[in-house]
């Protein structure tokens, strides 16, 4: 065929091929076309054309490129080589089928010459070879994965040909124990298994050697596998895995050793970590006296360790139990509660903590008090557990119990010292009060008999079941000024206001204060008002930074426009009295008229 004459031009334009020839060429499976010599397409057969999609006028000529892929058409350079030559030559490209699909064939051309040995065009074929593409490039693309995770996995590979006494690393073989690819190039085992010994630690270097040979034995077993260090010049010490499997011929003798090694140090440190903290949480378990449990939600078994089982008086086994074992060991008052706080976890998959008593036959009758907390908690297989953990309280309940009772024995006692400081006070009161009926001067007893009175009050507001030693001043104001009102104030028309926010003080303090407070108002209502009305108020609040303020104010006639004070012979004692209180308490005292008196006390917080 390569010496067919193409003979004249045909009026279509196209060169007169031999019919015969051409009408083979239709019937050819592959893609087909024929070339003159200066380059241009004159015919491609019905397999090309129906694969494009066009018709015979469309792609003769350079028609047929423009279904040539863009980033392929740089490579139709050597087909224009081989044109120019007159030499056969072979190109893969891809060719866009009539339906927009990119296909990859390999186009394969020869020459036709005349009968006299004259070049008179090229006649070509066509296979597709997309699916060959495609696996090559999933292969490289295997290829560079498999590449990526050795180097990532810091996973090196080795093939011992022992028949060929040959043997081959991977790169990171050599990156792994830091030796030279130079040592590997000649392919000799002895110098490479020298220098990998080399860089083993030297308490592993005998074992791993005698293993080595021990596979080479043919009784020898068909795996190697091997844990070692390795003194890595720049990474220091790390730990290697090494995995390999043995071929040998029919008597036994090897004949090939391929593996891999992998890096497992930060596993191994992993491991040592996880190791040193069970100790470590095993210790503290052991030192806090703490029993553990695990439930399974879906038997209902529980598996409990032997502190746990003995609680319980149960045999010290690991062997699983049923739930109910448990409970029927539990008090029968704390029983349904504890079966409530547990199945309510596990329904609504969250925590658990429950104090109750438990009782066995080994524990002699003896209740003991138990703390117990647990958590719903998802496992790795998709499983659940309820896992909790217990402790023995009983002695902490028993010094509680002791410790209320101490405290209400104490509470009690001081109850009653302040009962008897009361009635001694009122009996103070009461010989005060006959003194001065005796003297025929009951107003020379008055100062003194309020005074002691208003120590009484305070006394009267002081509670011993939370905080000892200290009252709520924000109360004992309250009833002054309710006390007042009925009393002194009640045939007047001076108005009295209280507004106070709770405070405690300490007894120490607060007996001073309450006096220092009942003299000032008691003045007020003696000399602040000498038309008999007006208004005086008491205040009692917080300061910014947490110290007590108390306020007595008054809009009276103040200390220059009012009358004369009385020559009492008190006088000078109640003002010298509220000073010396101040002082024995810290307290800081400011008085001013504005007209009337305002009085500002401020006791640091204690």
């Amino acid at each position: 065929m390569e010496a067919i004459d193409t003979g004249n031009l045909r009026g279509s334009g196209r060169r007169r091929e031999d019919a015969a020839f051409l009408a083979a060429l239709d019937q050819a499976p592959l893609p087909m076309w024929l070339s003159d010599p200066d380059y241009e397409g004159t015919y491609f057969n019905s397999a090309w054309l129906e694969f494009r999609g066009r018709t015979l006028d469309e792609e003769i000529g350079g028609g047929w490129i423009t279904g040539i892929h863009p980033d392929d058409l740089p490579g139709l350079d050597s087909y224009s080589s081989a044109l120019s030559d007159g030499r056969p030559f072979q190109i893969e490209y891809r060719l866009r089928r009539h339906d927009g699909v990119w296909r990859w064939f390999l186009d394969t051309g020869k020459p036709r010459l005349s009968e006299c040995g004259r070049l008179v065009g090229f006649i070509g074929s066509c296979v597709d070879i997309t699916d060959r593409h495609e696996t090559e490039a999933a292969l490289r693309c295997t290829q560079a994965r498999l590449q990526l995770a050795q180097e990532g996995a810091a996973l090196g590979i080795y093939d011992w040909d022992m028949v060929e006494d040959r043997i081959t690393w991977s790169p990171e073989m050599f990156r792994l124990y830091a030796l030279s690819p130079d040592l590997g190039a000649q392919g000799k085992p002895d110098g490479l298994i020298a220098a990998w010994l080399g860089r083993l630690h030297p308490e592993d270097r005998e074992r791993c050697a005698l293993d080595l040979q021990g596979c080479l034995d043919p009784n020898g077993a068909s795996q190697l596998n091997m844990s070692f260090r390795v003194d890595h010049p720049e990474t220091g010490l790390r730990w290697i895995e090494g995995r390999g499997r043995i071929l040998r011929d029919a008597r036994g003798r090897p004949l090939r050793l391929t593996g891999v090694n992998f890096d497992v140090t930060e596993q191994r440190e992993a491991e040592v970590a996880r190791e040193r903290a069970a100790m470590m949480l095993g210790m503290s378990i052991e030192v806090a006296a703490v029993g553990t449990w695990e439930l399974d939600p879906v038997s209902r078994e529980v598996v409990a360790s032997p502190r746990t089982r003995a609680l319980f008086d149960m045999a010290p086994d690991d062997a699983p139990a049923p739930m109910s074992d448990y409970f029927d060991r539990v008090h029968p008052e704390d029983r349904e509660a504890l079966r409530a706080g547990v199945l309510g976890a596990l329904k609504a998959g969250g925590e658990m903590a429950r104090v109750y008593r438990v009782s066995g036959p080994g524990n002699g009758g003896e209740t003991r008090w138990v703390s117990t907390r647990g958590r719903l908690v998802r496992l790795a297989d998709g499983s659940a557990r309820m896992i909790g953990a217990m402790t023995d309280i009983t002695a902490a309940k028993r010094h509680e119990v002791e410790r209320e009772a101490e405290l209400a024995r104490r509470q009690m006692l001081l109850t009653e010292l302040n009962h008897r400081m009361k009635n001694n006070l009122h009996l103070i009161l009461s010989m005060l009060r006959l003194e001065a009926n005796r003297s025929g001067q009951p107003g020379s007893f008055a100062a003194a008999t309020k005074r002691i009175e208003a120590v009484a009050d305070l006394h009267a507001q002081l509670g011993f079941a939370e905080g000892t030693g200290r009252l709520r001043f924000d109360a004992y104001l309250g009833d002054l000024a309710e006390k007042l009102r009925r009393s002194a104030l009640a045939q007047t028309d001076i108005r009295l206001a209280c507004e106070v926010v709770p405070v405690e003080i300490d007894l120490d303090r607060a007996v001073p204060l309450g006096l220092v407070v009942n003299e000032l108002v008691t003045n007020a209502i003696k000399h602040a008002f000498p038309q008999g009305a007006g208004q005086i108020t008491l205040r009692l609040m917080h300061g910014p930074e947490g110290e007590v303020r108390v306020i007595i104010a008054d809009d009276g006639v103040g200390p220059i426009q009012g009358a004369q004070p009385r020559p009492d012979r008190d006088s000078g004692l109640g003002s010298g009295l509220v000073a010396g209180l101040c002082a024995q308490i810290g307290a800081r005292i400011e008085s001013r008229s504005l007209p009337g008196m305002h009085h500002e006390i401020t006791l640091a917080p204690l």
